[in-house]
């Protein structure tokens, strides 16, 4: 969990699938090393990027959509079934390389098709 808390500014946030918000490189690597040390043992976690845009002068936003399997019951659902998600990061440069300055995780779920949003007009 070093490596990934290294991608975090020392002022970083970062927000959970349970919406819990942890502040800190430091909060951020720890809360992250206890929870794969537990519940994620097992896991595996694929990354994609999704996308990214510039914002201004050394900063953009980068959607990463993520797939993981083998881990216990986990997320806001609480299940062991293979979970799909997004990151959002918003990234700043610092002229020594990027870091994560913000980080909103959520899992994602289709919209059921009773949904008003169901029909594709969102």
């Amino acid at each position: 969990m070093a490596r990934f808390g290294a991608c975090f500014a020392e002022d970083a946030d970062f927000v959970n699938v349970r919406g819990w918000w942890w502040k800190g490189r430091e909060e951020i690597e720890r809360n992250h090393a206890f929870l794969h040390g537990t519940m994620f043992r097992n896991s595996t976690m694929r990354l994609k990027l999704a996308s990214t845009k510039e914002l201004g002068s050394s900063v953009l936003v980068a959607h990463v959509t993520w797939r993981m399997l083998d881990h216990e019951l986990s997320g806001p659902k609480r299940t062991s079934d293979p979970r799909v998600g997004i990151w959002t990061w918003v990234i700043r440069d610092r002229g020594e390389g990027l870091e994560i300055v913000s980080s909103h995780n959520t899992d994602t779920t289709e919209v059921p098709s009773t949904h008003p949003l169901a029909d594709g007009e969102s």
